[in-house]
């Protein structure tokens, strides 16, 4: 190839490039996209299960000791709280292979970290109340919007009956509660 063809090809390079350098910013072009979600009725519970409530020992006629635990319930919509009102839920104590058992009066109350009218929340139980009766009927948890949690405490109180010490030993018992879905908020 001659000087002079070289020379051309050169030339033409070079206006083809120039061209591509100094062509117009076609600036940004942008694409939307719609995202949408559904959040359905939630009702869960922190974890598993309460922590064990364990009260200090009766050493008297007139001991009464309590403990509690707090637990959190998120949810989204009303729910109602039922508690387990069966002999499960009450403090008994078994021997000789479960022919004898004693029992202990045993009461609970739960409270809350809202009112349902500014927070999450439902009424808190005033007194003390006895196994076979606690959350009957069921206690309703009021959802207010922006505040999908509930702070639940649960309390238990053993005592002897009132003319009578209970026997020595360890008294176990179960109590359950149970979230239900009300209505969505």
């Amino acid at each position: 190839m001659n000087n002079l063809a070289k020379y051309l090809l050169l030339i033409i390079f070079f206006f083809v490039t120039a061209n591509l350098a100094f062509a117009a910013d076609p600036g940004p072009d942008s694409a939307t996209c719609a995202v949408s979600v559904t959040v359905a009725s939630i009702i869960e519970w922190e974890g598993a299960n309460f922590a064990a409530l364990a009260p200090a020992n009766i050493t008297s006629q007139a001991s009464a000791p309590t403990d509690s635990e707090t637990y959190t319930l998120w949810t989204n919509c009303n729910v109602t709280l039922t508690a387990t009102n069966t002999d499960l839920a009450e403090l008994t104590h078994s021997r000789d292979g479960g022919a004898m058992e004693d029992t202990l009066v045993t009461k609970y109350k739960i409270a809350f970290d809202g009112d349902g009218a500014t927070a999450t929340g439902g009424t808190d139980s005033a007194d003390w109340i006895l196994y076979s009766s606690f959350l009957s009927p069921a206690l309703e948890i009021t959802h207010f919007n922006t505040d999908g949690a509930v702070e639940v405490t649960l309390y238990v109180q053993a005592t002897n009956d009132s003319d009578n010490v209970a026997d020595t030993g360890l008294y176990e018992a179960v109590q359950t509660i149970t979230a239900t879905w009300a209505s969505d908020n």
